[in-house]
């Protein structure tokens, strides 16, 4: 799906993705979340041969990445993810990997500072991967809880979002999905800035399905 970007952080800026995923396989390359400025800016937050990662839009670079564990129920278990970049005293990024609650790898910022103008969920460019392009596939499987924030999330913010839901308006959250609440093609953006979710990208052939299957610790549904 396709979002509006009011508010959202540049690459460069402090943020944070995090939501609930169950892959339903880990190969090759598949989206979580994009936020792209075209091919120059941008972070990607998914799947990429078999970890989770994040990495730069421009230059193609991993910013931060680890594997799923224990593998023998990566793609039958539900598991929060979430990316952060953080600003040290001196100016320097740096990115963190989060797996169920855990800091599990440490790794680069993403230096480009453009605003992002595209924000698809479930797509790196809201079209599917084709035989000359690199980009990845759809994602596969079933995302829940999806949040993106202009503020670093501390390891403690982390655990409340892996735990339950957020009050909309809380300081630095720009985009909150629950996937519960559709209207239409529509799903509303709960943190109260207006980046509601076009379904599908407006292609009836791209649509998400809601699944009846939601992760633990919170009621509800996801896609």
């Amino acid at each position: 799906m396709t979002t509006g970007t009011a508010g959202f952080p540049t690459a460069s800026d402090r943020q944070t993705l995090s939501m609930w995923v169950r892959p339903s396989d880990l190969s090759g390359q598949q989206t979580f979340v994009t936020l792209r400025r075209d091919v120059r800016s941008g972070v990607t937050f998914g799947i990429r041969n078999g970890n989770i990662a994040a990495w730069a839009v421009f230059g193609d670079h991993i910013l931060v990445q680890a594997a799923l564990s224990p593998a023998a129920t990566a793609t039958t278990d539900w598991h929060h993810v979430a990316y952060v970049q953080d600003i040290a005293d001196a100016g320097m990024l740096s990115s963190t990997l989060y797996i169920d609650g855990v800091a599990v790898a440490m790794g680069d910022g993403n230096t480009n500072n453009l605003n992002p103008l595209f924000s698809w969920i479930g797509s790196f460019d809201g079209e599917p991967a084709d035989a000359v392009s690199s980009d990845g596939a759809f994602f596969g499987g079933n995302l829940d809880e999806i949040r993106i924030w202009a503020v670093a999330r501390t390891p403690a913010g982390i655990l409340e979002d892996m735990q339950g839901t957020v009050t909309p308006g809380e300081p630095g959250l720009v985009a909150y999905f629950n996937c519960s609440f559709v209207c239409g093609t529509r799903m509303p953006d709960l943190s109260g800035n207006g980046n509601d979710a076009t379904l599908g990208g407006g292609n009836p052939s791209y649509m998400p399905t809601l699944a009846a299957d939601v992760p633990p610790l919170r009621d509800g549904g996801g896609f």
